[in-house]
């Protein structure tokens, strides 16, 4: 959690629904707002937008959270902004997440609502738990890790890094997901993904290959 005002990097869907859980227990004067490299003006909220994303230099007091979901593109934003003085970055959690105690996470996670993480589960920096994602103990999860909602995971999974696990998808327990790989909306994986590989489907196939992570 953080005590400085927050400033969300991308003003597209996710950021917006992070600011909402972002706000459920804070001070509306406790969100600055955006900085979006397309959007100018204010959200549909009434949000405002604060300017480019270089913009973050300005903004020295404020702490960031980086709402791109895609994890190639949140990574490119965030190796951008971490310089030898680089900003704070906020962990920001919905009230109503629910994190094991025995769950531990890097900087820059953002847990939305309903999601649950039961027990000894490790996750790293600047990871995505959408709403109602399921992560099931003993699994591990790189950086940049991106679920979208209901996402599913048994136990002992392992999830590395820059993975996309599409809504609603599904991996039978100790099934490792490799760097880079994207797992399709609603695929149900019962054997190991290659890294880079996008797989889809019940059970889950590899279509095509993405770029090295």
């Amino acid at each position: 959690m953080t005590s400085e005002p927050l400033i969300i990097m991308c003003a597209g869907g996710h950021g917006r629904e992070l600011a909402h859980a972002y706000l459920c227990e804070r001070s509306a004067l406790s969100f600055l707002g955006f900085l979006d490299d397309g959007v100018t003006g204010s959200t549909p909220e009434g949000w405002p937008i604060l300017g480019p994303l270089s913009a973050w230099r300005d903004h020295a007091h404020a702490s960031f959270a980086v709402a791109a979901n895609s994890p190639r593109v949140r990574r490119s934003i965030v190796s951008a902004m971490a310089l030898r003085d680089g900003p704070r970055w906020a962990t920001v959690r919905h009230p109503s997440a629910r994190l094991g105690s025995r769950v531990t996470h890097g900087m820059g996670c953002q847990f939305l609502g309903g999601c649950e993480i039961t027990t000894n589960v490790k996750l790293g920096d600047f990871c995505i738990v959408n709403r109602a994602v399921q992560v099931g103990h003993d699994c591990e999860i790189g950086d940049f890790v991106s679920f979208n909602p209901q996402s599913c995971l048994g136990g002992c999974a392992k999830v590395r890094a820059g993975c996309e696990l599409g809504a609603g998808c599904l991996l039978r327990q100790s099934a490792a997901v490799g760097d880079g790989a994207m797992v399709g909306m609603g695929a149900v994986v019962v054997k190991d993904v290659p890294a880079n590989a996008v797989v889809v489907g019940n059970p889950a196939r590899q279509i095509k290959t993405l770029p090295a992570w």
